[in-house]
């Protein structure tokens, strides 16, 4: 089961995946407050033992939604369901970023992106050319130990004007290059909204889920 959910801070939509939860930057206090409790209530529940690990987790979260907002970012995505036992095992962070470099006379903007990022992945996405790092971590997870995939994705705006940086972090567990695919399959999502008097992009095929 998968949402495409409508980004209108970047002129966007992405697909998700239904294990996903997204959470909007642009929601003011209270509003977010009743939206991290109703999600740690759904994820954790609400039997009085799990009292303190509801409260862990809500800091938890808050703490990634205040985090994300420091860095400029509009919008915050949270899997749901790829660590058993860890509420929010998965994050992924979207903010709107300026060129590192300027455009060059005739220069594509898979070129210029090449250009901008030359020591990193380059891939040639139905949403356009996109950058994409990504690097493996030890962490501690409680008393346990697991690896961690930090992935960063630079994704270019057909107009040129400006990159979305969409920044995850999931362990990864034994299989790395799933998780690598299924966050592909998640940019690769992204249609943009379509200029005045221009056709609409086809609509995005559907990461999956599982």
């Amino acid at each position: 089961m998968t949402r495409q959910l409508q980004y209108s801070e970047a002129d966007m939509t992405m697909v998700l995946p239904g294990t996903w939860a997204s959470f909007s930057l642009a929601d003011d206090p209270e509003n977010e407050a009743k939206l991290v409790g109703d999600l740690v209530k759904r994820q954790v529940g609400t039997n009085d033992r799990l009292a303190r690990v509801r409260r862990d987790a809500r800091e938890q979260l808050k703490g990634v939604l205040s985090g994300a907002r420091r860095a400029g970012a509009f919008r915050v995505g949270l899997s749901l369901e790829i660590l058993p036992g860890v509420p929010f095992p998965a994050a992924m962070i979207l903010r709107m970023i300026d060129w590192p470099i300027a455009a060059q006379p005739e220069q594509t903007l898979g070129e210029r992106l090449t250009a901008a990022y030359p020591r990193v992945a380059h891939l040639d996405l139905a949403c356009g050319p996109v950058a994409r790092r990504g690097e493996f971590r030890d962490v501690a997870v409680g008393s346990e130990a697991t690896t961690d995939l930090k992935l960063e994705y630079w994704v270019a705006r057909p107009d040129g004007e400006k990159l979305v940086h969409i920044d995850v972090d999931l362990p990864t567990a034994a299989d790395r290059e799933l998780y690598t695919e299924l966050v592909d399959a998640i940019v690769d999502s992204i249609r943009w909204f379509p200029a005045p008097g221009t056709a609409e992009q086809p609509a995005p095929t559907s990461p999956d889920a599982s």
